[in-house]
């Protein structure tokens, strides 16, 4: 990683820490039906027991055969905003696992998803043992860590056969709205952001990493709309929405003008003000899933926090 890239995803982390108020209440869950589909490609829906009320099978044991292998390990989970549908859509008996840089994220999540296991740390130094988890899911945070040294250790901690998948919600930009918003977001990102963290699907060059890492097997696209898109009653809660975005995760008085602009942006241009309807948020889910795990990865050291 980029010292530049490095000093970014401080700032985001050190943002988040202050604003996982705004995220948690902004920022949309997951849609369910990408959701659904995600878990679906990685053999997770069919396979976990979560219909009569009775524990899964523990069928793949670790460590000395003292604790069970989780169905699925999320990184980059934030406050939860896909774990909790991936929760209701698996089952109160999924064994789920979570992990994320910014604990004041994962406070949020523990009191919004109870039930599933916490780790404090960095997708590059996984703290679980190797052969682990049966799935890993990435939802809307790749693009932070895509990198060799991230997959080798995702490769690391799944079973022999284990999938690994990736979601992205892709703002649709065909909409006035989302177009004006990201066009304003890019005047004010960090220098040297690259467009992937504002819109995914415009640059793909984080699929760069598998080249580097060939631990999977090839990327499956599959792309489609949100089936129930996000509204928001104001501008200013639109406004609050998308300075969650780690795109201008800067300055203090940079962020201001940015959060100013876009105000006056959404009140004052014809195409986009609400005249007392609620503004449409629309998205797109864009998965990369059907990644099998292929050859043997040398293990790299793991280290992170529990809370």
């Amino acid at each position: 990683m980029s010292s530049k890239k490095e000093q970014h995803s401080d700032a985001a982390r050190n943002m988040w820490e202050t604003t996982n108020d705004d995220y948690e209440k902004f920022r949309p869950a997951h849609d369910e039906a990408g959701v659904r589909v995600l878990l679906e490609h990685l053999g997770l829906v069919d396979n976990v027991n979560h219909k009569n009320g009775t524990p899964p099978a523990d069928d793949v044991i670790r460590n000395n055969g003292a604790t069970p292998t989780y169905d699925v390990l999320e990184v980059g989970a934030g406050t939860g905003k896909c774990t909790r549908v991936i929760k209701d859509i698996l089952g109160e008996n999924a064994r789920i696992v979570v992990l994320d840089p910014v604990s004041g994220m994962l406070q949020q999540l523990k009191a919004m998803v109870p039930g599933v296991d916490v780790l404090v740390g960095f997708c590059e130094s996984i703290p679980l043992p190797d052969n682990s988890v049966k799935a890993v899911v990435s939802s809307q945070s790749f693009h932070f860590y895509a990198n060799e040294s991230a997959l080798r250790e995702i490769h690391r901690v799944l079973i022999p056969g284990g999938k690994f998948g990736i979601n992205f919600t892709a703002d649709d930009e065909d909409s006035p709205l989302i177009h004006e918003v990201l066009e304003l977001i890019r005047e004010y990102k960090y220098p040297e952001c690259p467009d992937h963290f504002v819109n995914p699907l415009l640059d793909t060059s984080w699929k760069n990493c598998f080249d580097a890492a060939p631990l999977f097997t090839p990327l499956e696209e599959h792309l489609f709309p949100w089936e129930n898109q996000q509204t928001l009653p104001d501008a200013e809660s639109v406004v609050k929405l998308f300075m969650t975005y780690s795109a201008i995760a800067r300055e203090p008085d940079v962020r201001k003008e940015c959060a100013e602009r876009m105000l006056e942006l959404l009140t004052t241009d014809p195409a986009i003000k609400q005249n007392g309807n609620p503004l449409e948020i629309p998205r797109m889910s864009a998965l990369y899933c059907d990644l099998w795990s292929l050859v043997e990865a040398s293990p790299l050291c793991s280290a992170a926090a529990v809370i």
